[in-house]
């Protein structure tokens, strides 16, 4: 580590590490099959030809000066059987021997059954799963295989950094069990592993959170990363798997900024001397095959075909006048905030207003479960500057400029958190706040809490203050009056929908990630089978007469919704009253349309909405439209125990005919191949989450053909989301194209070294 944090390294060291780099380049995919590894004994089944390939390759990387890279292959390929292969192909002569594997919790069980069920008995692996667990690096260190989650080691370094902290003064013994135990990953004096395995490890992008500050910091002798998807949003996502690795010279961020910041941001030039750069890079540390991929002159995985279609829900004209009034009023308000210069400071607002217009494409309803109190006003603001402590206050005058601690740009407009006073830029907050609600869905805790990148202490994303706010309170003489200033807040949507209670978990992420607008899931309930298994049952004491429809009560539901997830009681009074107040919906209508002409084929669908609402209401309407299959959930308020057994009764029983997916629960190494049919209720503003989820079911193991129905709702935002996701894919699929990346491998050495050096 002592080399990432020297950024004064010598140029000639770094020159060699360039020819060590390119030296891994090599033109992977025309490995001659006599060059091949054949399938490890301790296999029992035998590898496809592209497994064996990244078996061959992996070997081979192991064995050069990278000691490991990124197995990015396409989703659904096993990158999982062929990191197993190498495992056992390629075991620890001696000690340490332990391979450390970090995933998400949901992937770790099924980490843990792959071992199992894919290996000889004679060469079984001795498998520890580390989670909730008290254990020393010793006990660890006795494994094969040691399985542990993303949070377990982020709240690992969290202790020792503190550990450090307290007892900075005096000499440490490791070896006391009561120290060992509380950092068996991360002992400064054992923890050594044989190899460090990241599944998905696009969860470590943001290097300042503190699950990737954790993974940078293991020490193992082989490193790998495992991700369908390396880089989601941009070229910069790349740099956190960079440090993990240990690649040198682009793990120092000056020398990663200075080789490939061009591509960075939306200006990025996808035709730049820099691209060329980054793909002699990727090549060098990366293979990457597609489903479509050729090998021998045949496709790598004859799977069978997937098509997509884009079903039109048309809105009944109620929805449409509903959408309209909405999309008006929204406009009216970014408008205001245009011409007022104030869309910097209002832009939690207009997440808000962007958010509630994608919502009214799906379902009403929806919108009534939107907490519009959340982006702070303009006097509360005031107020919570008001009430900083005075140290913070002399240290925020006294700065005569600001930079960001994350990006380390100058900031002109800072946002600062409460109640430490440090601040970031607004689009690193919003990453960091992203990065902090992404990990604590993983470990399936909901809060929106987020941590400071300079104390580490924790805030609310929702109570930051601006510059111009400071300013007004405590230096008044430096504000300059304008319209934004005395008219900066629109208090309209307030009052309507919104809730007081500020602790109510609610799905909109205030910032959430302003690359992707990702919308968090909210704690519910848990769902038992017999409610499922009752929709038929349910509907029979449906009304004879036509009766007056209850009317929904936004307070209300709010407060059911909320009291759900508390107990089963709770949550059968949550679902009666979506049943009393049902409102059918044009996607709703369609999808249940779709639902019922599946079901007569006898195929099993799933179904992924980012709003756990929406699928509560998918639930009532296949109560309300008599739904002969049973369904089971999968959602972020489940334990790792329920959701591996509603996979289970999704794949093992015939009757349970659909799941109902959050996408951000369902999006990464869930195994879903017993479905073949795969629904997608809304736009997700990032392309390759909605990839990811598709290929749930498109992998390995998939004998059936595969068809995919987006719905959509025609003259609405979601027009515009679905160019948005081809704009963000076009640089993302530059750094990753197969032939441009083919070219790269033939290039001759001079050649390499001058789009790395210019000479």
């Amino acid at each position: 580590m002592d080399y990432i944090n020297d950024s004064l390294h010598d140029p000639k060291v770094t020159e060699q590490e360039l020819d060590d780099l390119l030296k891994n380049i090599r033109p992977d995919m025309d490995i001659p099959e006599g060059n091949r590894d054949g399938t490890p004994e301790g296999l029992k089944n035998s590898l496809y030809p592209h497994q064996i390939v990244a078996l061959t390759w992996m070997k081979k990387m192991e064995e050069g000066t990278n000691k490991g890279g990124i197995l990015a292959d396409d989703m659904g390929l096993g990158k999982t059987i062929s990191t197993l292969a190498l495992m056992l192909s390629r075991p620890a002569k001696s000690r340490p021997k332990t391979n450390l594997i970090i995933g998400p919790l949901a992937l770790i069980r099924q980490w843990e059954e792959e071992i199992y069920k894919k290996t000889r008995a004679s060469h079984r692996l001795s498998v520890f799963v580390y989670h909730n667990k008290k254990a020393t690096t010793d006990d660890l260190l006795k494994f094969d295989v040691v399985l542990t989650t993303y949070g377990t080691i982020a709240q690992e370094l969290k202790r020792l950094d503190k550990f450090m902290e307290e007892n900075s003064s005096r000499n440490i013994d490791f070896n006391d069990r009561a120290i060992a135990t509380k950092f068996p990953l991360l002992n400064p004096r054992k923890s050594i592993f044989y190899r460090v395995i990241l599944d998905e490890a696009q969860c470590i992008k943001n290097q300042h959170t503190k699950t990737a500050k954790a993974c940078h910091k293991l020490r193992a002798t082989h490193r790998w990363c495992l991700t369908g998807t390396p880089m989601m949003n941009g070229v910069g996502e790349l740099f956190s798997l960079l440090c993990f690795l240990r690649i040198k010279p682009y793990c120092v961020w000056e020398q990663f900024r200075q080789s490939f910041g061009v591509l960075f941001g939306k200006n990025g030039d996808p035709k730049s001397v820099a691209m060329n750069r980054l793909r002699a890079l990727l090549k060098a540390i990366m293979l990457r095959r597609k489903k479509d991929s050729q090998l021998d002159g045949k496709p790598i995985l004859r799977l069978p075909h997937k098509h997509e279609e884009v079903l039109y829900a048309e809105l009944s004209k109620d929805e449409r006048d509903f959408y309209n009034q909405l999309e008006k009023k929204s406009q009216v308000q970014f408008s205001k905030y245009l011409r007022d210069g104030s869309v910097g400071k209002n832009y939690s607002s207009i997440l808000v207003l962007l958010l509630r217009l994608r919502q009214a494409c799906c379902h009403p309803h929806l919108n009534l479960d939107v907490d519009d109190t959340a982006p702070i006003s303009s006097e509360d603001m005031l107020e919570l500057v008001k009430s900083l402590d005075a140290n913070i206050v002399a240290r925020i005058k006294e700065s005569e400029a600001f930079e960001c601690p994350i990006c380390y740009d100058a900031v002109q407009s800072p946002m600062f958190y409460i109640p430490c006073g440090h601040d970031s830029c607004q689009q690193c907050l919003t990453q960091l706040v992203d990065s902090a609600a992404a990990a604590n869905l993983q470990e399936g805790n909901e809060s929106d809490k987020a941590k400071c990148p300079v104390c580490r202490g924790l805030f609310d994303p929702r109570k930051c203050f601006t510059y111009d706010a400071f300013q007004k309170v405590h230096m008044p003489e430096c504000v300059q009056p304008s319209a934004a200033e005395e008219d900066e807040t629109d208090s309209s949507d307030a009052g309507e929908y919104g809730s007081d209670d500020d602790d109510d978990d609610d799905e909109v992420d205030r910032y959430g990630d302003l690359k992707d607008f990702i919308v968090h899931d909210e704690p519910e309930y848990d769902v038992k089978s017999e409610d499922q298994e009752g929709i038929k049952k349910g509907n029979k004491k449906k009304r004879k007469g036509k009766k007056k429809q209850a009317e929904i009560k936004p307070s209300m539901l709010k407060t059911l919704r909320h009291e759900a997830s508390k107990n089963r009681q709770a949550f059968k009074k949550y679902m009666s009253y979506l049943r009393k107040t049902w409102l059918p919906a044009a996607k709703v209508s369609e999808c249940m349309n779709l639902l019922k002409q599946i079901y007569e084929t006898g195929e099993k669908t799933i179904v992924f909405s980012q709003w756990t609402l929406l699928l509560d209401l998918l639930e009532v309407a296949m109560w309300h439209d008599n739904y002969p299959g049973k369904l089971r959930r999968y959602d972020g308020s489940m334990s790792s125990e329920q959701r591996f057994d509603a996979a289970k009764d999704f794949r093992d029983k015939n009757d349970v005919k659909v799941m109902l997916v959050s996408l951000r629960a369902g999006n990464a190494g869930l195994n879903l191949t017993a479905a073949s049919r795969v629904v997608i209720m809304d736009p997700f503003w990032n392309p390759y989450i909605e990839m990811q989820a598709v290929d749930r079911a498109y992998r390995i193991g998939q004998k059936k053909e595969v068809k995919v129905y987006r719905i959509l709702t025609s003259e609405t935002v979601e027009d515009r989301i679905v160019e948005l996701q081809n704009r963000k894919k076009e640089m993302v699929e530059a750094a990753l194209d197969e032939a441009e990346s083919m070219k790269i491998g033939r290039l001759n050495v001079n050649e390499l070294k001058f789009l790395f050096n210019g000479r």
